[in-house]
């Protein structure tokens, strides 16, 4: 490996003598290879991005957003807030308590964290169209079931496979297939697919609510869940693909550089393994704010119509209050793909989460319709600004490669802390009856996580020998 200018060399082709014989003078004496993981010796503090004309045709691409963008939107079956459609359904009927409930929130968690990591290795290597498929009749299938439950062990166990797909398998293989289509344009790209879930979280809840109102029953409600769930997943089967590179393409649809001043001109992608992200700050400080996110984000979204609902608020208008607290997320989704283009993920979500913060609050006394909507409007912007850049921020520090190797190996921490949150302010509430202290310490909690990604700095790429990188290039086809 040859350095020249604070830059390493070396050719990606297959051929690096030909390719040499192309650029002829135009490469210093004495390099033989150009290293695409080349970087300056300093980093500038702006989210990786690679400066390509782009093609004049449709690019593939958005036919996977398309896909994806359903993908996520189904996903949604599983989330907490339509499961707090049913909450207190269910402990009228069978005299559960709210922790309970929230319990099948836990184990669900847990069991997407165990197989978060295998299921990151399965979509950097397969790609997500069929683990979107099989997560999609998987999910249709538990919903059936608890359409049936008569006993708090159908909930505990149906409920929380049909969560562990959701949120483990299903809603990442959306996001990471854009991340992977994506470079330069990968935050706008994740803002719009972001709006997928946000639109299901406005949507489901009232969907829902609407069905048992008038069929009389909540188990009427699972059955709509089960069709929603296996609908979604056509667009997978039809149009999602693993890389751009497998169809002969290149990410964001840039053509490929025929000409030497073209190639040297191309700014490298961010590639790590993951044995090399566990060795930077940022791995470990990215990790620590999505978990605390995760703890208070599934508390908040389980808790908030129960909770407005303690507060005096019908159900029908709770139930209204997350549907525009979700409608909101799915702009402030968008934006935060436009706003992050600009400003780097990193900042986007750290001013997101200050915000998150401060807005939490109001919900402890949200006892009007007005006050309930208020909140919903200044959290809902946050909320989608910061889980549309959660699902993607690896790559943005890490690269595309082994996103998903890389998210899903901090991920059994993080559902953890999402699978805690619901149950122990469930327990909470059902000793104290009170949420208060819960939403104090939530807004503490999304400070620290301001916190630490305000301290994660992008880190330095990795150095590489020549039989490494080829390695690495090898091991990514």
């Amino acid at each position: 490996m040859r350095q020249f200018g604070g830059l390493t060399f070396r050719f990606r082709s297959e051929d690096p003598a030909s390719l040499g014989a192309r650029l002829g003078e135009r490469l210093p004496q004495g390099l033989d290879r150009i290293d695409v993981s080349a970087q300056p010796e300093s980093r500038p503090e702006v989210s990786p991005q690679r400066p390509a004309e782009p093609s004049s045709g449709f690019f593939y691409g958005w036919w996977v957003v398309f896909a994806a963008f359903f993908a996520t939107f189904g996903s949604v079956t599983f989330f907490n807030p339509v499961l707090g459609v049913f909450s207190q359904l269910l402990e009228d009927d069978f005299g559960w308590t709210r922790s309970d409930v929230a319990g099948a929130l836990s184990v669900g968690g847990l069991a997407a964290g165990v197989g978060a990591p295998f299921v990151g290795s399965i979509l950097d290597r397969w790609g997500g169209r069929w683990v979107i498929v099989a997560s999609g009749v998987a999910m249709a299938i538990c919903a059936l079931i608890l359409s049936q439950m008569t006993s708090l062990w159908h909930l505990l166990v149906f409920y929380a496979i049909g969560r562990a797909v959701s949120v483990g398998a299903m809603n990442p293989a959306g996001f990471i297939a854009t991340a992977n289509w994506f470079v330069r344009r990968r935050s706008l790209v994740t803002g719009i697919v972001a709006v997928g879930p946000r639109v299901g979280m406005a949507l489901f809840p009232v969907i829902v609510a609407v069905v048992i109102e008038v069929a009389g029953s909540w188990r009427a409600g699972w059955v709509t869940l089960a069709i929603i769930a296996l609908s979604v997943t056509v667009p997978s089967l039809l149009f999602m693909r693993r890389r751009p590179e497998d169809m002969g393409l290149r990410p964001d649809g840039d053509p490929e550089p025929t000409d030497p001043d073209e190639l040297l001109a191309i700014a490298p992608e961010t590639d790590f393994t993951l044995r090399e992200a566990i060795h930077t700050r940022a791995y470990w400080l990215v990790g620590v704010a999505v978990g605390l996110v995760m703890f208070c984000g599934g508390s908040v979204n389980f808790h908030q119509i129960p909770h407005l609902v303690d507060q005096g608020l019908p159900r029908t208008q709770a139930a209204l209050v997350v549907t525009v607290f979700s409608g909101v997320g799915a702009f402030g989704a968008f934006f935060g793909g436009v706003i992050a283009q600009k400003f780097t993920m990193r900042w986007t979500m750290a001013a997101s989460l200050v915000g998150m913060g401060a807005s939490i609050l109001l919900l402890m006394k949200a006892a009007t319709l007005t006050a309930a909507l208020i909140y919903a409007v200044t959290y809902g912007s946050f909320f989608g600004v910061l889980v549309s850049l959660m699902q993607v921020v690896y790559a943005d520090y890490f690269g595309r490669r082994s996103m998903g190797t890389i998210r899903g190996s901090f991920q059994p921490f993080q559902m953890a802390m999402n699978a805690a949150g619901p149950f122990l302010v469930g327990v909470w509430y059902d000793r104290s009856g009170s949420y208060d202290l819960a939403f104090i310490a939530f807004a503490a909690l999304f400070w620290t996580a301001a916190l630490a990604l305000a301290l994660a700095s992008y880190p330095q790429p990795p150095v590489r020998t020549e039989e490494e990188q080829a390695a690495r290039l090898a091991s990514a086809r």
